[in-house]
């Protein structure tokens, strides 16, 4: 019993002790005295007004972050993000007695981080990002889902975007 429990204590110590931790790479505060533009992306896509949005789960990203300050004169700020929304489009997944049962929003954005103060570039990334939803035979509804699994992939790749700028942000 008693080598159990010297056993059990030992364990115990060893986990306690070894320096793991849950969470992100992203310690609160990180983003401590960044200034950060965040325009609104190009669209060279048909979906109407995907660029608005996809900067605008971006910027609702950065918000999260503590000591970050979101500066809306593109000029005045000293790091900027900047990108291009590629791709958009729909893939079906499954079909059922001729009628497409699920589908995927696949999403495509080349995003670029620069020092606008030093005119160079940090970092650029192509980032791929997709949901899936189910159809019905409502084309209303569908187009609900539809926009739904959009905004799904655009919260997931603001994830994204928002951890490597803050990984990266040069202190």
């Amino acid at each position: 019993m008693r080598r159990w429990c010297g056993a059990a204590f030992l364990i115990l110590v060893v986990l306690h002790g070894c320096g793991y931790e849950f969470g992100t790479a992203v310690k609160p505060g990180s983003a401590r005295g960044l200034h950060l533009a965040v325009p609104v992306f190009h669209n060279d896509t048909f979906e109407p007004v995907l660029d608005k949005r996809v900067t605008e789960f971006i910027r609702r990203q950065f918000l999260q972050a503590d000591g970050l300050t979101l500066v809306n004169d593109v000029g005045a700020a000293p790091f900027l993000l900047k990108g291009r929304i590629r791709s958009y489009g729909l893939q079906t997944l499954s079909f059922r007695q001729g009628f497409v049962n699920e589908q995927r929003v696949n999403l495509q954005v080349d995003v670029t981080f620069e020092d606008a103060a030093g005119r160079k570039v940090l970092w650029q990334e192509s980032y791929r990002t997709s949901a899936e939803f189910f159809q019905t035979t409502d084309l209303a509804t569908n187009r609900a889902r539809q926009d739904r699994a959009t905004e799904e992939a655009c919260q997931a790749m603001a994830e994204s975007i928002v951890s490597q700028v803050l990984e990266t942000y040069p202190r």
